[in-house]
């Protein structure tokens, strides 16, 4: 049996690395293994496979950079597949757990996408989040003279490598009902009237997934991310069939494709659209990266730059305090970003 591999053609159980060490102690960054590479990243479904390798390249080498002063890629290396989450000591980050025995650091990254809430809930942190499945598909190579992008209300266009083309429509979605997606509702509601439109009610794929599960787990028994290592949700047919019809009416010379292929992922999304990226107050030491809301290929850079600054203690690169993940503790109910 072949084994799965990520975008970045990495193992599903990617390992993980101790980074650096300072007076801190060690630097841990985590990566769940449904998320391509060795370092903090976002995946969005809505991107071609290209896209996703160079984005990843590019967040690895640009916390690689901001760490190195620290002393570099050091330390142990260990497996992170499936981790349990983490130990607390004085109130403090000590370790994290996973299936391979427990990591010593003081430091560590959550950039756990769709997962990211449940794991926030193993700790006492109350995360809101919900995941919109998006679906996407591709055509054979044929069309000629169209740009290598496009995007426009009704279609986003992507030249990929073997000359076919990536087809999505920005932000359509379905919301499969989870406990998570109820026990948030009420924060979501704003975001979901503005964008009703686009986002449709979804079946049970989220409940089957196991990603948006209110019960926590133990650290000494399976977690939910060793019965579903990668999440790969169903494509909607409806949302393939209207991708491809719009396509074709705006651009009659993609008649000349024929779709090849047709996928789905969860983009993980936050009540304002905007990603939680700090320092968990209730969790010194504990660092997340989640909530892109699809907005993680256009963000990524910056956000890669401000993780690595926050890891290090240096001064970020912009004022974090507007990426805050406590900030859904104030009430802000109503307010939702443009995109």
């Amino acid at each position: 049996m072949r084994k799965q591999r990520t975008d970045d053609g990495l193992p599903a159980d990617a390992e993980s690395k101790c980074v650096a060490g300072d007076d801190r102690g060690q630097v841990f960054v985590l990566q769940l293994p449904d998320h391509s590479g060795w370092w903090p990243v976002h995946r969005d479904p809505s991107l071609p496979h290209r896209a996703l390798t160079l984005i990843n390249r590019f967040l690895r080498l640009e916390i690689k950079r901001q760490i190195q002063p620290l002393g570099g890629a050091r330390g142990v290396q260990t497996k992170i597949a499936a981790p349990g989450f983490a130990e607390f000591e004085a109130g403090r980050l000590s370790a994290v757990v996973t299936e391979s025995g427990t990591i010593k650091t003081k430091v560590a990254v959550l950039a756990g996408g769709a997962w990211a809430s449940s794991f926030c809930r193993q700790v006492g942190i109350r995360f809101p989040q919900a995941s919109i499945r998006s679906s996407i598909l591709a055509v054979s190579p044929g069309a000629q003279d169209l740009p290598d992008v496009l995007h426009t209300a009704s279609i986003s266009l992507t030249r990929r490598s073997d000359g076919g083309y990536t087809l999505a429509i920005s932000g359509r979605g379905r919301v499969d009902v989870t406990p998570q997606q109820l026990r948030f509702a009420p924060q979501f509601l704003p975001m979901f009237l503005k964008r009703w439109r686009s986002l449709l009610p979804g079946g049970f794929e989220g409940i089957r997934s196991g990603h948006e599960r209110l019960k926590r787990w133990k650290l000494d028994e399976p977690t939910p991310m060793e019965h579903m290592r990668i999440l790969d949700p169903t494509p909607d047919p409806a949302a393939v069939k209207l991708t491809h019809s719009r396509a074709i009416e705006l651009i009659p010379e993609l008649r000349k494709t024929k779709i090849t292929a047709a996928w789905a992922g969860y983009i993980d999304s936050t009540p304002d659209g905007v990603p939680g990226i700090g320092e968990l107050e209730k969790a010194p030491g504990l660092i997340l990266a989640a909530g892109f809301s699809g907005h993680g290929f256009g963000i990524g850079p910056g956000a890669g730059h401000l993780i690595a600054d926050l890891v290090t203690g240096a001064e970020p690169i912009f004022d974090p305090k507007p990426y805050r993940p406590d900030r859904f503790s104030a009430s802000a109910w109503g307010k939702v970003a443009d995109f």
